[in-house]
């Protein structure tokens, strides 16, 4: 049986786990939070404008679906 649990929930009993190390809590809430998809924004000026990743700012291409750069999953609907 497969059980869709939405990734905040996940991060949040994580968080409140009494039975885990601290850095292990931490570790395992920054990579699932990766998997919560961040709009794409529009950067540049003048004559040059290109997409970038809305967590980190870094360049990305319209097709990719995650950041090259952090991993970050990237939604391009808005």
């Amino acid at each position: 049986m497969e059980h869709k649990v939405p990734v905040q929930s996940l991060i949040d009993h994580i968080k409140t786990a009494t039975d885990v190390d601290p850095w292990a809590k931490d570790m395992a809430a920054e990579l699932l939070a990766r998997d919560i998809p961040v709009s794409a924004e529009i950067e540049g000026g003048g004559h040059t404008w290109f997409p970038v990743c809305g967590e980190c700012h870094g360049a990305i291409d319209i097709p990719d679906k995650f950041c090259r750069h952090c991993g970050q999953l990237v939604c391009w609907d808005a």
